[in-house]
């Protein structure tokens, strides 16, 4: 067993005693099939239909099969025989091998495949559901494939967090996009979003050790927050981007103009981040039940922009000097080829 892993069960209750049938060496040899055998039994014991008759609206079905004396009780299986390719027959206790087995009340399907459903609880502060998971798909499944030839999936919680995840993992390219294209609207600029946005990874670093850090663990709602943490810690980018535009515009040099900005913003990126941290800090030592669904979206946030807001001050500037070094140095090589034609 697995720690942490109580009240397995699944969803075949089981029902009545079954017979199950299997070929003998003898029976194979004289040419049946477990279809035939099937067959042959499914008309013996339920009726083979022979012909219909049509009266009014009525249907009348006409079936051969053995008598009701004969279909109640087992020890006709003991005097059948069984019809065989050629035409002869076989007694079925020569060509059948019959075992007793309890059987399923109900048997289900997914798909169109029969399936079972096995589930169990997870005491989630001795074991996490996702390693769980992860253990059983490397170890357990190829095993059962192997030796019984029977394919395992998840379903339910695991099912809808996949598809869950599948479709955020669409909304942040798109919002990923919609940033970039508003930044190089409002910067007119195709390289400084990329700037701006390259605190975006950093901050989602931040995240995962601020979940690490309070033992939190990561959770769909802990996705949800770093989305928004993605437009929150781009605020202080863009704060120290703006400003060194405008000393950009007033003649300034590059050099000078990045640490002017980086000097000059310190205080309001501080407060920018400060703000927004100090109003969920009490969020994440709230005890109640209503307030545990929140807390992995409020220690995305504030960890990541904690993270982020001392990164923005050291790796955007060192992004804008590599930045405008790249542009400079480009825009001379048009000169040069603008008056020195080849």
């Amino acid at each position: 067993g697995m720690d942490g892993v109580t009240g397995i069960e699944d969803d075949m209750p089981y029902g009545h005693q079954q017979l199950i049938y299997g070929l003998t060496p003898m029976g194979r040899a004289q040419g049946l099939t477990e279809v035939e055998v099937a067959s042959q039994l499914g008309d013996a014991f339920t009726g083979n239909l022979s012909q219909i008759f049509i009266d009014g609206r009525d249907e009348l079905e006409v079936r051969v099969m053995l008598p009701d004396e004969q279909r109640h009780h087992l020890s006709t299986l003991d005097s059948m025989s069984l019809r065989l390719p050629d035409g002869g027959q076989i007694p079925m206790t020569s060509a059948l091998q019959l075992k007793e087995r309890q059987g399923f009340e109900i048997l289900r399907h997914y798909d169109g495949q029969l399936s079972a459903t096995v589930f169990a609880d997870v005491d989630t502060s001795r074991n996490n559901a996702n390693a769980i998971r992860a253990q059983l798909k490397q170890d357990l499944f190829a095993q059962v494939f192997r030796q019984w030839g029977v394919q395992m999936s998840y379903t339910g919680k695991a099912e809808d967090q996949k598809k869950t995840m599948a479709d955020m993992k669409k909304g942040a390219l798109f919002a990923l996009a919609m940033i970039y294209i508003v930044l190089a609207w409002v910067f007119g600029s195709y390289g400084w979003p990329l700037v701006v946005m390259s605190i975006i990874p950093f901050g989602i670093v931040g995240a995962v050790v601020g979940h690490w850090v309070m033992d939190i663990e990561l959770t769909i709602l802990s996705m949800f927050g770093i989305f928004g943490l993605s437009g929150i810690v781009v605020n202080d980018s863009i704060i120290l981007v703006v400003f060194y535009k405008q000393l950009r515009e007033k003649g300034m040099a590059v050099n000078k103009a990045i640490a002017e900005a980086a000097c000059q913003r310190l205080r309001a990126v501080l407060l920018t981040s400060l703000t927004t941290i100090a109003g969920l800090t009490p969020l994440l030592f709230e005890t109640s039940l209503q307030a545990q669904f929140l807390i992995p979206m409020a220690v995305s946030i504030s960890f990541g922009l904690a993270f982020a807001t001392f990164l923005v001050l050291l790796l955007v500037p060192s992004l804008l000097t590599l930045h405008e070094e790249f542009v400079q140095k480009r825009q001379a090589r048009k000169n040069e080829e603008l008056f020195n034609p080849a």
